[in-house]
C-alpha cells in the first residue's frame, strides 16, 4: 500500500491546528516565540548543545554561518 503526501498541501498528523491557534493567541507566529524556544530547548537537551539557534530557512542558516566565519569578498568557499 502506498500513500502520497502532496508537496504543496499541509499534512496534519495530530495537534497542529491547536498549536497554530495557541501560537496566534500568544502573538508570535514566527521568530523567537514559545514553540521556537521549546524546539531549541529540546535540541540542547537531546544533543548536549550549550546553545542552539533556529533559523527560518537553510539560506538564513548559511548566511549566518558565513557571518560567523567572517567570510569576505574574494574568499574561496
Amino acid at each position: 500500500m502506498s500513500s502520497n503526501i502532496v508537496f504543496n498541501r499541509p499534512y496534519l498528523t495530530g495537534k497542529e491546528t491547536e498549536y497554530i491557534v495557541d501560537a496566534q493567541t500568544r502573538g508570535t507566529l514566527a521568530g523567537d516565540g514559545h514553540y521556537s524556544q521549546q524546539c531549541q530547548n529540546w535540541f540542547q537537551s537531546q544533543f548536549g548543545c550549550y546553545k542552539t539557534l533556529l533559523t527560518h530557512s537553510c539560506t538564513a542558516a548559511l548566511e549566518l554561518a558565513a557571518l560567523l566565519l567572517d567570510i569576505q569578498a574574494g574568499d574561496e568557499i
